[in-house]
């Protein structure tokens, strides 16, 4: 991949280039902005631009001199090393966004991906250097998550993997590697497995909202910040695993659709803070109050677990 991507920073040798700067767009702009890199930044919209810069300027201070903004793609990613692409979750725009940047861009320069939903296989599949290209998917906000997915494309090789970790190295930020193209890769997965249960026992009456969420902010939370799923299990003991397994997994969800409680808040335009209310009422300064206990929560977590 031509020089090592954590010495972009240092030597100034090139710049990342973020398509898309939207919420997640501006945020992964900033981190690497308060790393050192020389971000170009681009949506079609300068109104979006000027919103991101405000954002970014709040998180990191005077290193958003480090950002600048374009409205034009191909200045965007020209000179680039690394690319980050953050735009709408739509295969067809994907594809075309990056039939524009291969155009311009060097061959050793490293595309990433921040899809969450649409395979990396699939996006690649026009690519003429499709092993130069990897899914990068960050969790919001990303300069507060601490973790960041690697997910192979069926192409994608091993220098460009490498590549990659030693990207994130750089920028501080940990990494697992999802070797399989599966659709929402790990984390998703994970999470939506439980979001179907916790939707399950309010749509059945064993429990309430409230109650719901009280259960994994008191009890699930903090013990999965401590030992991950499969850890706990060898912690309980795999014959009580077992024996609970046979009890409880006939019992848990295995719905396939949208559950109704979200489609119908959903049609009722009820669409969580954004709407000012879903599954709760949310005023302006409730929704700031829960961004800022969830950001801190996360970052004191994370500096633990660095100790």
């Amino acid at each position: 991949m031509g020089a090592g991507i954590g010495e972009v920073a240092e030597t100034g040798a090139g710049q990342v280039a973020v398509i898309g700067a939207g919420t997640m767009g501006a945020g992964i702009a900033g981190v690497f902005a308060a790393h050192g890199y020389a971000v170009s930044l681009y949506s079609r919209s300068e109104a979006t631009l000027d919103r991101a810069l405000t954002d970014i300027q709040g998180r990191i201070g005077d290193a958003v001199a480090r950002v600048r903004t374009t409205t034009v793609l191909a200045d965007a990613v020209g000179g680039a090393a690394i690319v980050s692409e953050n735009v709408l979750e739509d295969l067809v725009l994907k594809q075309s966004v990056f039939a524009e940047i291969e155009a311009v861009v060097s061959d050793d320069c490293l595309l990433t991906t921040n899809t969450s939903s649409v395979p990396i296989t699939s996006i690649a599949s026009g690519l003429r250097h499709a092993g130069r290209f990897v899914g990068l998917h960050w969790f919001n906000p990303p300069a507060v998550m601490p973790l960041v997915e690697l997910v192979r494309g069926e192409q994608t090789d091993d220098t460009t993997v490498a590549a990659v970790r030693e990207l994130c190295a750089a920028i501080r930020k940990d990494v697992i590697e999802v070797r399989r193209d599966v659709p929402g890769f790990v984390v998703n997965r994970l999470q939506y497995a439980m979001l179907r249960e916790a939707i399950a026992l309010v749509e059945s009456g064993v429990a309430s909202i409230e109650d719901v969420d009280r259960a994994v902010e008191t009890t699930l939370a903090p013990r999965w910040s401590a030992s991950g799923p499969l850890q706990l299990m060898d912690l309980a003991g795999l014959d009580t695993v077992e024996k609970v397994s046979a009890v409880l997994m006939p019992e848990l969800s295995t719905a396939a659709g949208v559950p109704d409680l979200v489609r119908d808040r959903v049609a009722d335009g009820a669409l969580g803070t954004k709407a000012g209310r879903g599954f709760y009422e949310w005023t302006p300064e409730g929704i700031a109050a829960a961004v800022a206990h969830r950001d801190e929560t996360v970052r004191l977590l994370t500096e633990r677990r660095a100790r």
